[in-house]
């Protein structure tokens, strides 16, 4: 068997680029050039789930921000625009599976990057646990409101069973074969839901203004508009998705920037249509009892459109959940394929590909394994709804904190590379630096409603086992930790 091992190389001279190269693996390769910019795109795209957040994801927005959902759902596209820069100059010059972890390994040490992996695993491994039981609470909900098939309660167990087995043998057969299921499905779904967004703005428009983009709009004013942000940027997060496939991209540097750019932009934009036509469709002064029904904007269609429209949403709707889990599952695999490649946190087993589909199919399994777990266990505790939306927020709170450590290390790697760009590469990052803070602070004060008030323990927890565990590999295998990323310093 052949060791693992990563480098990169500072190039001089006009366009220089750092180039991750797996020159020796005991692994495998995950197939190289696979994928081009629409894939590419739509994983990011997917991942953000545009569809599933305009049926029922945005209801936490509503549940906390109220008449003001377009307010938090146009700061959320801000936060994340400040957030966009530092992947942007990462992914220009560094291509890997590792994404997050590889890049402030690079900027800030191996040390701060792997524990950057560690909060990644918890904030994907949330967001696809809380991806897959809201499919559970969403099918059984939809298949009464399509046709009037009564929802008992355990129903949702077994919904969560076909999402995950579903997301687990796509992403075994291969990256092509998924990511190319997720670009066709997702025009159709965007196609039609700016339709229905249309239908409904063009008849209620008469009760919207900038009055809905105010915090006076909130019930209970910045607080209210922050908390909801914090759930608006639950469905943004997903837009650096596309970096773990540095490696299966045709041009990475080129398509996996443009992917993240029209991700962000576009589907941004397309929460805040969205978002806007259904306070002016329920109604502001009704936006009380948005969070607390049935799958709202399906409602809203079944009231103003016909039944047509309704089952194409219906299917679109699950289609986008699937889609959703799968993009998250796509990434987090692929992280957990790097740190076993690297032999850190997870076993080199982890490291391996299938032979025939180049997936990293013991990655998969384990996930797969975890993902269960976590819904079931949620699930069972809290309930679907409730239980998304604590995964919901512990996997808000983890991007954050990732995000965190992109922006603040960003700087610190173009000055290795003498390279430095003050706005590009301090102003602008430091800016998105101080913006993670306001939703921070309002996740924990004032304290949410349980379940969701577990969400700051939860991931004050697993931090602090993330030290435990990076403290164990200094101190038994620090050669490890220093090859994660070689000349990095």
């Amino acid at each position: 068997m052949m060791r693992g091992r990563m480098k990169y190389d500072a190039l001089a001279g006009a366009g220089e680029e750092v180039r991750i190269m797996t020159e020796e693996r005991t692994a495998g390769q995950l197939r190289s050039d696979a994928l081009g910019l629409g894939q590419v795109l739509f994983q990011s795209a997917s991942n953000m789930a545009p569809g599933l957040s305009a049926v029922a994801g945005l209801t936490g927005v509503a549940a906390f921000a109220g008449p003001a959902m377009p307010l938090s759902l146009l700061l959320g596209l801000i936060l994340a625009a400040l957030l966009v820069v530092p992947v942007v100059q990462y992914a220009q010059r560094l291509h890997s599976a590792g994404g997050y972890y590889t890049f402030v390994a690079h900027g800030a040490g191996p040390k701060v990057g792997l524990y950057t992996a560690w909060v990644y695993l918890m904030y994907e491994t949330a967001s696809l646990s809380g991806t897959v039981l809201f499919f559970g609470y969403l099918l059984p909900g939809l298949l009464h409101i399509d046709f009037g098939m009564p929802v008992l309660g355990w129903m949702w167990w077994p919904a969560t069973l076909i999402s995950a087995g579903f997301v687990a043998i796509m992403s075994y057969r291969g990256i092509r074969i998924s990511l190319g299921y997720a670009y066709i499905m997702g025009a159709i779904e965007l196609f039609v839901f700016i339709a229905v967004g249309v239908v409904l703005w063009g008849k209620f428009g008469n009760r919207g203004g900038l009055h809905l983009f105010s915090v006076a709009a909130a019930p209970h004013g910045l607080s209210s508009v922050m908390l909801g942000v914090v759930f608006a940027f639950l469905s943004f997060t997903g837009f650096g998705a596309a970096v773990t496939l540095g490696e299966e991209t045709r041009h990475p540097r080129r398509n996996i920037i443009l992917a993240i750019i029209v991700s962000v932009v576009g589907i941004g934009l397309f929460y805040v249509f969205i978002g806007y036509a259904s306070v002016v469709a329920w109604g502001p002064s009704h936006m009380s009892t948005y969070a607390s029904a049935t799958i709202p904007f399906v409602t809203l269609t079944l009231r103003n459109l016909n039944r047509i429209w309704v089952w194409a949403l219906t299917i679109l709707t699950l289609n986008g959940s699937l889609a959703c889990a799968l993009a998250i599952h796509n990434a987090q695999v692929r992280m957990l394929y790097a740190l076993g490649r690297d032999r850190v946190i997870v076993g080199a087993r982890f490291g391996l590909t299938h032979q025939r589909f180049q997936t990293p199919y013991q990655a998969i399994i384990l996930q797969t394994a975890i993902t269960v777990a976590v819904v079931t266990i949620a699930g069972v505790l809290f309930g679907p709804l409730e239980g998304f939306f604590l995964l919901g927020t512990i996997a808000t709170l983890g991007a954050l904190l990732v995000h965190l450590a992109v922006n603040a290390s960003v700087g610190m790697f173009f000055r290795k590379l003498r390279k430095v760009r003050w706005l590009w590469h301090y102003v602008v990052p430091g800016l998105g630096v101080v913006f993670i803070f306001f939703p921070l602070y309002y996740t924990l004060f004032p304290a949410p409603a349980y379940p969701v008030d577990l969400a700051p323990y939860v991931v004050a927890l697993w931090l602090a086992v993330g030290l435990i565990v990076l403290r164990r590999i200094m101190r038994r295998n620090p050669e490890r930790l220093q090859a994660v990323v070689r000349d990095a310093s």
